[in-house]
């Protein structure tokens, strides 16, 4: 089962929890405490890791807030709001999280239609099967598609991502984080395939229609910015001088 699913179920029975507790069908309160407990720190665990940091501070918060040893006094009411709250934010969470995976389906498909197939054959292309046959396929590991030339036979691979805008990094520059084990494993493939890979990076806009788009060797990023891609570097790879 993927990581996404299993964030689904928890959220969706957390919601259906509060909702019988809201209602007054459920008087189910201990229960309720752990079930926010235990979801909150497994969604603050993901928000820290996927640098979701203001997420993360709030299911913090509400870990502490519901925790089943140290009960607060409140009334029926305060704690109908404070319910209501982690109601409202869960569902407000679940679609933020879940539409950037969308994104990223949208900006890959804006991707391909960048090397039409006048020109390239796509050799391949990772399928996610993980999510389908409910185990890990080593494949879906490598970058999101791979290139062929049709003049030349070159082959390259191009892994594609997304962000709505640039972050701020820890010295006050703008650019986007970057996972350096992610960026390892593109570099290792490519030395293996020994063929070109490259990172696309959409930013602004929309993911069928970036602001800005580059397209940056591997090994540009992991020997220098692999932690934090600056906008420097990202508009100094624009993909119209590749394509």
């Amino acid at each position: 089962m993927t990581k996404n699913k299993v964030l689904k179920i928890i959220i969706i029975c957390l919601l259906l929890s509060l909702v019988l507790i809201i209602s007054g069908i459920s008087k189910s309160f201990v229960i309720l405490r752990w079930d926010i407990l235990v979801v909150s720190l497994v969604l603050a665990v993901e928000c820290f890791y996927s640098r979701r940091y203001y997420w993360g501070i709030i299911f913090i918060i509400f870990a502490i807030f519901f925790n089943p040893w140290a009960r607060l006094s409140l009334s029926k009411t305060e704690w109908i709001i404070a319910d209501l709250f982690v109601f409202i934010s869960l569902i407000i969470w679940s679609l933020e999280y879940f539409r950037s995976y969308h994104k990223g389906l949208s900006f890959e498909k804006f991707i391909r239609n960048k090397f039409p197939g006048q020109k390239y054959v796509i050799e391949d292309a990772t399928k996610d099967l993980h999510k389908k046959i409910h185990r890990f396929v080593e494949s879906d590991k490598n970058p999101d598609l791979v290139f062929r030339e049709k003049t030349t036979g070159k082959t390259f691979a191009v892994e594609c991502k997304y962000r709505s805008s640039y972050k701020v990094g820890n010295l006050g520059d703008e650019g986007i984080w970057w996972k350096k084990d992610q960026g390892n494993r593109y570099l290792y493939y490519s030395q293996q395939k020994n063929i070109p890979v490259y990172v696309a990076i959409g930013i602004g806009g929309n993911p069928r229609s970036p602001k800005t788009v580059a397209l940056i060797p591997i090994e540009i990023i992991q020997n220098n910015y692999y932690k934090f891609i600056t906008r420097e570097i990202i508009e100094k790879y624009p993909l119209s001088l590749v394509v």
